[in-house]
């Protein structure tokens, strides 16, 4: 196009180098279908490497995070706050970011400086930039320091070129209050980008009416409505050449690792079906559900797999489709390929055989929704679904051999006793057999519901969090444009030992899984399971490791306890029995619920032990992926 500026599109750490930016990668290609003329460039691959894959793997993956991983380019933009807090800034990382011994050695203080400011260096040579004449960076949890800080060095070396932000942290007013606070930042786009940096790029309208533009006028920040919703259908297929050419020079460490655990992102949907969770603030960037059609995500499934030889893929969307996940399923199984597909799903929605067809299709990897184990806690998080759906969830995932990796939150500024209480009575049933969860400490979204009705939430003011007072000024703090924030309570809580609950339930199964490599029996490594002898049932119960329980049931029990293989209401519990009396049936459920073979939560039934046929021709996972990229990137 002839009026078309250069653009280049700009992904900085501290992304997980193993996966293409798939904003970028959606960005150039929908540019480039429009003979917009754009370049990206992926320098959190560049930061991988001069860091060193191990060491960069250590700040981004818990127990630290890409946020925290940031803190060094503090310094860059805030000099005179880093100096006078030094002191503040290194016990941080020496106690709470290194906790491991091995990185107190191997990643100390002084060499985390040092490994950035190599990087800063290679990040602002002119060489990178001078080609360019609008230079957008695309924003993530963990890019907001690094990105401020190499665009304010381009805009003083090259005050001519135009500075874009976009991303998920910087809609709405955040936008404009960023906008305000630093002042080599020219344009925001606030919202889905496609389009607007299109018409940033050709110049075909004046910037006033480009949908979520934010901008100065007159010393006035301005920002464009934008009412854009992108038919997701009609998108073009991710571009991830312009990664792979990039990886191709970077250290053969990152590309071995890559090669190993690489996975390419794939849209699935945009925004949330049930969008009404509490704590949940993507409504403030999606505000409208969309998802693909089955056949074009699985044709670009195909598509993808077949460009970039590539089995691995990173489904990007929050939940599986609302109705047609079946349908999803099946399609991919026509495929015929070896797909291992991460994805996010929901509690509640699936049945144990549709986990069985997630796996023939190629989703190893969920992460589930959970975020807690207590009635009264997800009531506080309208999450819509109840306990019983999550621990079916996590038997359901394990059968199969799943990996979940799922998450509970904590801290909720109106938590309870009762909350943790319901916690420790009904973990009690699964603790000792299904995978424990990691931690997620809650922390207040910019327009979630609890952000727009503190004080229902018992939260009296907002605060900013430690590390965003390392890392910003107090001048830049008032500001508010802080995405997440810590909260000041109305009324104070008691404390409730959480993390000490997790560390018990996966301290238990670790111990479980070294006792079933030692004694390489069935019974150890499954721990809680049955086997169906068609006129009866055989439970066998490991949980407790003093005595290993085995119960044999008889017909009429093993009919119970196969009906409540998926969560069942009594009702229907009794259409489906109907040779029980409803007083036998009661009778028998209250002794299953008393033994822990069944679990109960108001008129719904589950029955909790594995099946051991499913269980056994699963491939069960002995690690986590975390535990595998740690040990093999360690070698490699």
């Amino acid at each position: 196009m002839q009026n078309s500026k250069k653009l280049l599109l700009v992904s900085t750490p501290f992304a997980e180098s193993s996966i293409p930016s798939i904003q970028l990668a959606l960005l150039e290609s929908y540019l480039k279908e429009r003979d917009v003329n754009v370049t990206t460039k992926n320098l959190y691959l560049n930061a991988a490497e001069i860091y060193g894959l191990n060491n960069y793997n250590f700040l981004i993956n818990s127990p630290n995070d890409s946020y925290l991983a940031q803190l060094a380019f503090s310094k860059y933009l805030f000099p005179y706050h880093w100096d006078r807090n030094i002191q503040k800034i290194r016990y941080f990382y020496d106690n709470i970011i290194t906790t491991d011994q091995k990185y107190k050695d191997t990643l100390p203080f002084e060499k985390y400086l040092e490994k950035t400011d190599n990087f800063y260096s290679y990040a602002i040579h002119p060489y990178n930039w001078q080609k360019a004449d609008i230079i957008g960076f695309t924003l993530n949890y963990g890019q907001f320091l690094p990105s401020l800080a190499i665009s304010k060095k381009i805009k003083e070396k090259f005050p001519e070129k135009k500075i874009v932000f976009g991303g998920s942290s910087i809609i709405n007013e955040l936008g404009k209050k960023t906008l305000k606070t630093f002042d080599w930042i020219d344009y925001i786009i606030s919202g889905e980008g496609e389009e607007p940096l299109f018409l940033l790029a050709t110049e075909e309208k004046d910037i006033s009416s480009i949908p979520g533009l934010i901008f100065r006028k007159n010393k006035e920040i301005i920002c464009n409505k934008n009412d854009t919703f992108y038919d997701i259908n009609d998108l073009s297929y991710p571009d991830f050449h312009s990664y792979l050419q990039e990886l191709s020079i970077i250290s053969d460490e990152v590309q071995q690792y890559y090669a190993l655990f690489g996975r390419l992102p794939i849209e699935l949907s945009r925004g949330c079906w049930w969008n009404n969770c509490t704590f949940c603030n993507i409504s403030s960037y999606h505000k409208k559900y969309r998802e693909k059609k089955i056949k074009r995500f699985v044709e670009e499934l195909d598509y993808l797999s077949e460009t970039y030889k590539n089995l691995t893929f990173q489904v990007i969307g929050n939940t599986l489709p609302q109705q047609d996940y079946k349908k999803l399923c099946e399609q991919i199984i026509e495929l015929g390929k070896d797909f291992n597909l991460y994805i996010e799903a929901r509690a509640g929605q699936l049945k144990s055989d549709d986990y069985n067809l997630l796996k023939k299709a190629g989703f190893c990897n969920i992460q589930t929704g959970i975020e807690a184990f207590s009635p009264n806690y997800l009531k506080k998080m309208n999450k819509g679904v109840k306990v019983i759906d999550n621990i079916a969830a996590l038997k359901f995932s394990k059968e199969n051999g799943i990996f979940n990796s799922y998450n509970i939150i904590i801290n909720y500024p109106n938590e309870e006793h009762i909350d943790f209480l319901e916690t420790i009575h009904n973990i009690d049933f699964i603790k000792n057999y299904l995978d424990p969860p990691q931690i997620s400490q809650f922390v207040v979204g910019y327009d979630s519901p609890i952000y727009k009705n503190l004080e229902k939430f018992n939260i009296e003011k907002l605060e900013s969090k430690l590390i965003d007072t390392l890392m910003y000024p107090p001048e830049i703090l008032r500001q508010e444009i802080f995405f997440f924030n810590q909260f000041k309570r109305k009324n104070e809580i008691k404390e409730n030992k959480w993390n000490k609950l997790v560390l018990d339930w996966k301290e238990g199964i670790e111990s479980k899984e070294i006792n079933a490599v030692k004694r390489k029996t069935i019974i150890e490594r499954l721990i809680f399971y049955y086997i169906d002898g068609k006129s009866y049932l055989k439970i066998y119960d490991n949980r407790n490791n003093k005595n290993v329980m085995i119960y044999v049931l008889n017909e009429k029990e093993r009919e119970i306890i196969l009906s409540c293989e998926d969560v069942i209401t009594f009702e229907k519990l009794k259409e489906k029995i109907s040779n029980i009396s409803e007083d036998e049936l009661k009778n028998i459920l209250k002794i299953f619920v008393e033994a822990g073979i069944v679990f109960n939560e108001d008129d719904l039934y589950l029955s909790l032990p594995l099946n051991y046929n499913k269980i056994i021709n699963s491939s069960i996972r002995e690690q986590s992926d975390k535990k595998i990229k740690k040990t093999i990137s360690q070698l490699v």
